[in-house]
């Protein structure tokens, strides 16, 4: 059962949350859900189940999102082993979201990545029976859920721009064994086992203004024609949308690739936004308005184009790669961010009047 907020208020952690609400709340002008209700948007948040265990971060998501990509998804932790599922963390961040009249983006179905697979692929899966794992897994996980799941990655991260393969898609266990017929097996398994859930194939390296995003864009089209063209059933194109600062973003490239896919009949998602700081010049006040800028920038060049299904943040706090903070909407004392004022400006413009700054 989770502790209500109200229940919470008589111990220390109660009174953390207390003081963030008094405290942070009139800074933050309204919930950042508030501004995708406009244009029937959803505004979403990664948060993991270990963070949501703090009764203060578990009502900063509560009352400020209304779509909560759900941890313990991924292989590695739903499907830990051949014959076992553990669907503890899954069912915990369900419940939470069901508890607050939040909705859940599922993430995710199938990853040629090893980082979220098991170990037992290496000495189990094999080209006679990753079939039917792939879509025992697919069918067991959705319909364990189904009808509550707005949306799901089917497919995640399936193109890359980088050399390896000559048509594109990442190198990994599903393409090594089952060929591109895989991305096909993944989407038409989650149409039978959940038609109404969203079925989104989640793309990465597509939002910059560099070559080899420029190449991904192009790649990521192609695969969504060839597709569409035989009949798979996607359904929408979720856009990571990790940000570099230390490169340009795409701009009027974003702004086509979107409207590319809305015109093959898709849906965009962003999915997975925040924002890599910089800091070879200036000092920590110039790294956070060069952060905040980019919030600002990237979602008015996609909210200009297109009105998209849902737009999720992945970073509630700041967190690390190797020495790079990414920012996220608040930092580490939960005071708000540039980045969340920014990305506030942005949503509050809504579709076809974001910030255009090329």
């Amino acid at each position: 059962m989770l502790m209500g907020f109200e229940a919470a208020a008589c111990s220390l952690a109660g009174k953390r949350a207390a003081a963030w609400v008094a405290e942070q709340a009139p800074s933050i002008k309204f919930s950042v859900k508030s501004t995708g209700g406009r244009f029937n948007c959803l505004i979403g948040i990664q948060e993991p189940y270990s963070k949501l265990q703090d009764p203060v971060i578990a009502q900063i998501v509560a009352q400020q999102f209304n779509l909560l990509t759900a941890s313990g998804m991924k292989w590695d932790a739903i499907h830990p082993g051949p014959d076992k599922y553990n669907f503890h963390e899954a069912d915990w961040n369900v419940q939470f979201a069901e508890q607050h009249g939040m909705k859940v983006h599922g993430h995710n179905l199938c990853w040629n990545n090893a980082q979220g697979n098991p170990s037992w692929f290496k000495t189990v899966l094999n080209k006679t029976n990753a079939r039917e794992f792939l879509t025992s897994h697919i069918t067991t996980v959705m319909k364990r859920y189904e009808g509550k799941i707005e949306s799901w990655d089917v497919v995640n991260e399936p193109i890359v721009p980088w050399p390896g393969r000559s048509d594109g898609l990442y190198p990994g266990v599903w393409v090594d064994l089952l060929g591109p017929e895989y991305l096909d097996i993944a989407f038409h398994t989650a149409k039978d086992a959940d038609p109404n859930a969203l079925r989104v194939m989640n793309v990465h390296h597509v939002e910059q203004g560099t070559p080899d995003a420029e190449l991904n864009r192009q790649r990521v089209i192609g695969w969504l024609e060839r597709l569409l063209d035989r009949g798979t059933p996607v359904q929408a194109v979720g856009m990571e949308s990790h940000l570099d600062t230390s490169q340009p973003l795409a701009g009027e490239q974003t702004r086509q690739f979107v409207e590319k896919i809305r015109s093959l009949g898709l849906q965009v998602l962003i999915t997975e936004l925040d924002v890599k700081e910089t800091r070879t010049t200036g000092n920590s006040h110039d790294w956070d308005a060069h952060v905040a800028d980019y919030y600002r920038e990237y979602l008015g060049n996609v909210l200009s184009a297109v009105q998209p299904h849902a737009v999720i943040f992945w970073s509630l706090t700041d967190r690390w790669e190797g020495n790079r903070k990414v920012q996220g909407l608040l930092q580490e004392n939960l005071s708000p961010r540039l980045s969340l004022t920014a990305a506030e400006a942005a949503l509050e413009a809504g579709p076809g009047r974001g910030v255009r700054r090329d």
